[in-house]
């Protein structure tokens, strides 16, 4: 989980006991009184009353000390309070900074035209054909030829640069602040090459940043804060995961495409990370549930069966992928997070994602409608 900053109380003392200073300072004037009485035979009057009156004054100038140390102390205290809900409130400030889905692109064995965004949510959509080969079971597009993992990822990368054009049109695009890639260089080499006979004033980089998960989800979000509306950030990927006669899935096999932006859009908040030895996963859920500017729980969970979940807030039963693309490895999250950003912009409502990570345990979040309007 991505740690709120903890703060530890400031050390308060306790107010002064009037009563008891009161009760004090008539014992000592009681006891110079008396002293003075006393003493009236060996000192003079002139003496004893200087003695009372600097008993007493000693015995002021201690009360003084003591308000003036317990009026700074809590004065110390409300301005650390203050400086600490500050620190938490930015820190709360940026931990729901989001960043807007201009455009989505995704292929998948039952998946490859934007009308077949609605069908994942329904429960008679026909799962995706399983083919047994000699090596395991795998679930492949049927558009991509080839048997080569190497060739098939090319493919795909091909195909998903030929269905971003058919998307989108002949519009005008601006260069990518930066691109994200999940795959192998050679499939990026044939996305680039791809683009640029469609959009050839398009110039993508050579080596594209590598797709880290929910940590380039994070770092975009801080990179397009503050930027135009025409700034936008490229991040794709292929995966055709080769079949195994122990997986526990078939083989999957898709490809994602976004562009993200700081407007108009679904917002994709930044998400948490569960690790299995550090963290307890319904307190992971809660604390992204924060994130949301919905108070209620997200009303469905898109994700990929896991093993041993323990129950949380959110239904990850109902909406598993599995059987619509197999095993995804490190692209799963991308697809389920434009799953759930099809769902929220559909229904109008926010939808949570849970998934494997690259570097964690499991990833989930929720994305949110387009707000732009509002």
């Amino acid at each position: 989980m991505i740690k709120a900053p903890e703060f530890a109380l400031y050390p308060e003392v306790q107010p002064p006991a009037y009563s008891r200073w009161i009760a004090s300072g008539m014992v000592l004037c009681t006891l110079a009184g008396g002293t003075t009485v006393l003493l009236r035979a060996f000192i003079e009057t002139r003496l004893a009353v200087a003695g009372v009156t600097l008993v007493l004054l000693i015995w002021l100038l201690a009360l003084l000390v003591r308000v003036v140390f317990y009026r700074v102390n809590q004065h110390n205290a409300r301005c650390y309070a203050m400086s600490v809900e500050q620190v938490q409130r930015t820190w709360w400030a940026r931990h729901r900074q989001t960043v807007a889905l201009v455009e989505a692109v995704l292929l998948g064995p039952t998946c490859s035209a934007p009308e077949h965004r609605g069908s994942f949510f329904d429960p008679d959509h026909q799962p995706a054909l399983v083919q047994e080969m000699p090596e395991g079971a795998v679930i492949r597009l049927r558009q991509i030829l080839g048997r080569e993992t190497v060739e098939r990822e090319r493919q795909l990368a091909i195909f998903l640069a030929l269905q971003w054009r058919e998307q989108r049109g002949d519009g005008p695009l601006a260069d990518p602040l930066r691109c994200y890639w999940q795959g192998s260089a050679n499939a990026w080499r044939a996305f680039v090459t791809e683009v640029k006979k469609i959009y050839p004033q398009v110039q993508l980089p050579e080596l594209p940043e590598p797709w880290q998960g929910i940590g380039s989800l994070d770092e975009i979000i801080d990179l397009l804060q503050g930027m135009s509306a025409d700034t936008c950030i490229l991040c794709a990927g292929v995966q055709s995961t080769p079949p195994e006669s122990d997986r526990r899935f078939p083989g999957g096999e898709a490809a994602v495409l976004w562009l993200l932006g700081s407007q108009s859009g679904v917002r994709f908040l930044r998400g948490e990370w569960f690790s299995a030895d550090v963290d307890e996963l319904p307190k992971v859920v809660e604390r992204a549930q924060q994130q949301s500017s919905f108070e209620v729980s997200a009303p469905i969970c898109v994700s990929l069966l896991q093993p041993d979940i323990p129950a949380i807030r959110w239904n990850t039963r109902q909406n598993v992928q599995n059987t619509h693309f197999g095993a995804l490895e490190n692209l799963e999250a991308m697809v389920l997070q434009t799953l759930a950003a099809w769902y929220a912009e559909q229904h109008g409502v926010p939808c949570a994602w849970l998934a494997s990570d690259p570097h964690h345990t499991l990833a989930l979040g929720i994305v949110e409608p387009d707000d732009s309007s509002s």
